[in-house]
Order: structure tokens, then C-alpha cells, then sequence
């Protein structure tokens, strides 16, 4: 039977009841359908988690023979990226990812159903609702059996082998899943709560400030009189926060606070501060302005890929090379990884350039693209360093001499506070490489602009008939580099 129609054929509507072992006991409005409809309930908490789902789902899968470890070689086309990049015909891999982040966020646990193909390998991968799925305890702890998905007649069991069960630890079942959700439940609650009494403070409900108490009874022609008054002077949000008048004597009573007695401010932000403090979400991703700078956001960029997008694509990964690889033959030197999610920051990209440039083991070029800069014509040369000149160990001092006829030792020469011949050779040789270095460089910067400037009064006269005017400015600023480097080397050089 295919996978959608065992899963999807007989209970297509979620179900709460979870068989074997739940995932928590905790507000009965936050258990499993509950925790996931947060997702659509709490804002913050909606915004927060699809930013970290829009981020998963974009990871680039990747894969290596790692059979020669010192030098792995990367494989652009398996049946295993086809899967993982395909996922099913009904739903991308972007998709999938996305709904995985919002499983594992919310109840702490996914579950990837594999459809097999006639190779007796994965070709198809689907995600059954969470809440519904029961893991089935082998007797040996903490084995797994099997595990059913739905109840009662519509239960319909999976092999080990059929699942991949992804969890966050949980230390009071280790056979489920927590999430952050979870933890957090009462705090969903809460904002929800909270946003359904201001909206329902708004609506009013025919309901102002105040009533109006009557010590007897109305007769029906005046209640209806009154009920009719009451809608037409009271009811909806523009009418809200009127004191009733009535006719016939009666006196005030207050029936709610306001607003600003209930402080709702100070309660929302904290429990949207508590929300991004369980993720770890920084204020800036999710375009919150308080405190924040250019310096912070990059930061917070930065910690949002480094502390929350890395991590989780890690415990992914981690599974996925244990249970998900060798269910395809031949696969035993294969590995899993992803394209970097990790971005550098301005400032960490500026000194790779400028250092990698001086050092001489990134072109102009290359460092020119770590900078988000367009190459140059010539830019994909080294500029090597001309400063670096090794010392020798011996000692520059005359040794003490000692007399072989009389045990009295001469008296000590001076100390030689100098080169010797040989190391005065060695230090010219050296000089005269690194001059000749920057000469070669020189030689090369002339080339460069001469066959320019030749290929410019050429193609100029032969359109022309006459010479150009060249700009001798910019012909010398064409050299600023070289000078500059000559000029740094030589500062370092003497210091």
C-alpha cells in the first residue's frame, strides 16, 4: 500500500488521543493538537518559529565518499540527494523542512515516513501528524518496536524501519519528544489569552463601564424597551466605555478594570520576551527595533545562524547519517553534510581579505569577492610579502677564549656587537631578493599599464586618425598599489 494511503486514506483529521506514551501532561488546552495550534493562535510565537522554518527550509544538502578521509570527495548526484532534495510529488523539500522545524518546535518530535521503492530503498518521504503517531516500547529498554499511527480500527502500524524519529530529549520519556512549546505552555496560553480579552474589551458586547442597578424588577414592554436602548447607545467599539443613564433611579457599579489597570503592555512584552528567550531569538531578526544597531544586528544575524539554524541542522544531520544513509545499498563510505549556514561578518570578511592579501595566499581578486567587490582586469595575481626574513641561531658574540698553557683565562674580548662576514653575505642576498621582488612587481605593473595604454592609442588612431591625449593622473594612480605595498613593507621591515 502506497505511504499517503496508509497514512492519509483512513484518519485524515488529527486526532488528540496518543496511545502508549504521551508527549506531557500540562494544560489541557496545550496537549498535542493544542501545542501545535499555538502556531497559529500566539503571534509571537507564530513569528518566531516560521523564521527558523523559512531558514531550515532552505538548506542545501550535501554528500561525500569519505573512504580516503584525508581528502573527502564530494558527490553531486545520488539517488539519496534525489530523496532528500525530491521529498514526495506532492510536497518540496523546502516544505517538508519547514513543517519538520514546526513539528520539532512544538511538540519536540517528527516523524518521517519512508515509502519504498521495488529496490527495497527510500524514494518518497512524508510527514505524519505527530500527535497522532504512538511509539510502541520494545520489552528491552529503550528499543523501539514498531509504532501505530491513528487509534482504534484506523490505527495502522510502521516497522522501525519505515520510521525515522526525529526528538528533542525529553527526561521523563525517553520514547517522546519535548518541545519547546512545552515548556512554555502556560506562557502561550497567557498571550492568547490575553490578546482575546483585549479584543473582546474592544467588541465590547453591548457591555460599557458601568451598569446601572435597579432594586426592583422590570416589567417585560420595559425590559425590552430597555435591552433595545442599550444595543442602539452602547454596542460596538466606537460606543465603548460609556456609562449607561437610565430612567427610574438607580445607582452606579464599576464592572471591570481598564487596560491600563490590567497593565497589558508589560505583559505581552514579557511574554514575548519569554518566547524569543526560549529559542534564543535575537530581537533584530524578527524586526524589533529596541536597542538595536547596526553593530547588534549583524550580531544578532550572526547568532541566529550560529546558535539556532547550525545547532538544529546538526541534530538533523546526526540522524540522518545514522538511520536515513544506510538504507540505501552501498552507502557505507557515504555522508551527509550541508552548504554552510553560518554567515561572516563585515568586519571578519574585511581582514580575511586584507590579511590573506598581504600574507600572499589570497589573489587581489579573491580578496576583492570576500568584500563583495567586482574582480579586476589583472587582479588574480599574489602580491607576495617582501619583509620576511628568517634568523639565524648562533650566537653573534666572539666565544670566551681560554689559554691551553696556564689555567688563568685571558681576559674577555668585548663583546662584537655586529654581523660577521658570513651573515652580512646572507643578509645582502636576502636584501637582494626582496628588492628584486619588488622590482618584479614593478616590471609587472609596467607591463600591464603599457599594454593598455598600447591597445588604447591603437584602437583610438585607428578609429581616430590621430594620438589621444592620455591623463598622466590616471596613469599614476594605476601604480598607487604597488607603491603602497613597497612603502608598508619597508615600515615593517623597520619596526
Amino acid at each position: 500500500m502506497n505511504i499517503f494511503q496508509k497514512l492519509f486514506t483512513k484518519a485524515s483529521v488529527p486526532n488528540k488521543n496518543n496511545l502508549f506514551f504521551s508527549s506531557g501532561s500540562i494544560q489541557p488546552t496545550r496537549e498535542g493538537e493544542g501545542l501545535l495550534r499555538a502556531y497559529q493562535d500566539v503571534g509571537w510565537w507564530h513569528a518566531v518559529n516560521f523564521m527558523i522554518a523559512l531558514e531550515l527550509s532552505g538548506v542545501k544538502w550535501t554528500l561525500f565518499d569519505v573512504s580516503k578521509r584525508e581528502k573527502p570527495k564530494q558527490i553531486y548526484k545520488h539517488r539519496i540527494l534525489d530523496v532528500l532534495h525530491g521529498a514526495n510529488p506532492f510536497q518540496t523539500s523546502n516544505e517538508i523542512m519547514a513543517l519538520d522545524s514546526i513539528y520539532m518546535e512544538g511538540v519536540g518530535e517528527s516523524f518521517w515516513a519512508l515509502n519504498f521503492n521495488a529496490l527495497d530503498e527510500p524514494s518518497e518521504i512524508v510527514l505524519p501528524y505527530p500527535q497522532k503517531m504512538s511509539v510502541i516500547p520494545d520489552k528491552n529498554f529503550p528499543f523501539v518496536k514498531g509504532y501505530v499511527y491513528g487509534t482504534g480500527v484506523d490505527a495502522i502500524p510502521f516497522t522501525v524501519n519505515e520510521i525515522i524519529h526525529f526528538k528533542y530529549p525529553n527526561p521523563l520519556n525517553q520514547y517522546r519528544g519535548l518541545g519547546q512549546a512545552q515548556a512554555i505552555g502556560i506562557n502561550l496560553d497567557a498571550e492568547e489569552n490575553t490578546d482575546k480579552w483585549v479584543n473582546q474589551f474592544f467588541y465590547n458586547s453591548a457591555r460599557p463601564d458601568g451598569v446601572i442597578q435597579f432594586d426592583y424588577n422590570l416589567a417585560d414592554e420595559q425590559f425590552d424597551k430597555l435591552n433595545r436602548q442599550w444595543n442602539e447607545k452602547y454596542k460596538g467599539v466606537t460606543k465603548a466605555h460609556q456609562v449607561a443613564l437610565l430612567e427610574g433611579g438607580g445607582k452606579y457599579i464599576q464592572v471591570q478594570n481598564s487596560i491600563k489597570d490590567m497593565d497589558f503592555p508589560n505583559l505581552k512584552q514579557k511574554n514575548r520576551d519569554v518566547i524569543l528567550g526560549i529559542e534564543g531569538m535575537p530581537q533584530s531578526i524578527l524586526g524589533i527595533s529596541e536597542n538595536v544597531n547596526k553593530a547588534n544586528a549583524e550580531a544578532g544575524d550572526y547568532q541566529f545562524a550560529r546558535r539556532i539554524i547550525k545547532p538544529r541542522l546538526d541534530w538533523k544531520l546526526a540522524k540522518l547519517n545514522e538511520q536515513f544513509i544506510p538504507k540505501f545499498k552501498g552507502t557505507q563510505n557515504l555522508q551527509l553534510g550541508y552548504e554552510e549556514v553560518v554567515p561572516e561578518t563585515i568586519d571578519q570578511k574585511r581582514e580575511l581579505a586584507e590579511s590573506g592579501m598581504r600574507a600572499g595566499y589570497l589573489t587581489i581578486n579573491e580578496a576583492r569577492k570576500l568584500r563583495g567587490l567586482d574582480a579586476l582586469q589583472n587582479g588574480d595575481v599574489l602580491l607576495v610579502p617582501l619583509n620576511l626574513i628568517p634568523t639565524k641561531p648562533e650566537s653573534l658574540n666572539t666565544p670566551i677564549q681560554i689559554n691551553p698553557t696556564n689555567e688563568q683565562p685571558i681576559e674577555e674580548e668585548t663583546p662584537v656587537k655586529g654581523f660577521n662576514p658570513e651573515q652580512k653575505k646572507e643578509i645582502w642576498n636576502r636584501y637582494a631578493l626582496k628588492t628584486q621582488r619588488e622590482e618584479d612587481v614593478f616590471k609587472r605593473k609596467f607591463h600591464d599599464v603599457w599594454s593598455k595604454q598600447s591597445r588604447e592609442i591603437s584602437d583610438y588612431y585607428s578609429t581616430n586618425g590621430k594620438l589621444p591625449d592620455l591623463n598622466d593622473e590616471d596613469t599614476a594612480k594605476q601604480f598607487e598599489p604597488v607603491i603602497e605595498l613597497v612603502y608598508h613593507d619597508a615600515f615593517e621591515g623597520a619596526v
